[in-house]
């Protein structure tokens, strides 16, 4: 029985001396949508508050597969190029950005800035992330144009591009 407790205390030991705590922080992730010039169509046009909001989420992994904790996410924040392997740190970051923008009435966050604080245990993980920006809303959409740069190039734009010398 003895040999037992010890055996049970060294595992929690191992549990409480294997975890770690790492901290991350980013920048602007997807701080301006790029413009896409490569086809026709219509271009977004943003309005944005010039204060800066907060949002934040939480969420716990187990043997790496499993995650839960978030109420909802940010459907088109693509963090990676490989969209189709979510990380979680990812997941946690657009709960987060989901977060903010149901808070502040937003379709989307400009200029984001992360925190991501992560907690890792051998078989469990937790990954809590603060996000800040500026919230956004789609007030409207406009027609795309074809113009042709002076190195001949085809772009559509929704605005006439301005070459800067």
């Amino acid at each position: 029985m003895k040999k037992m407790i010890v055996l049970l205390a060294a595992v929690a030991m191992t549990f409480v001396v294997t975890g770690c705590r790492s901290v991350f922080t980013s920048d602007g992730a997807s701080a301006i949508p790029q413009i896409s010039a490569d086809h026709p169509g219509y271009a977004a046009v943003y309005s944005h508050k010039n204060v800066r909001v907060n949002g934040e989420a939480q969420v716990n992994v187990l043997f790496g597969i499993l995650a839960w904790g978030t109420e909802g996410y940010a459907e088109n924040a693509n963090f990676s190029m490989f969209s189709f392997l979510p990380s979680d740190e990812n997941v946690a970051k657009r709960a987060a950005v989901y977060e903010a923008c149901q808070k502040n009435n937003a379709d989307t966050l400009l200029g984001t800035r992360y925190v991501l604080t992560v907690t890792n245990y051998l078989i469990f993980k937790t990954i809590n992330c603060k996000v800040s920006g500026f919230p956004a809303t789609m007030d409207n959409v406009k027609k795309k144009a074809p113009y042709v740069l002076p190195d001949g190039k085809l772009v559509w734009m929704a605005e006439k591009p301005t070459v800067v010398k």
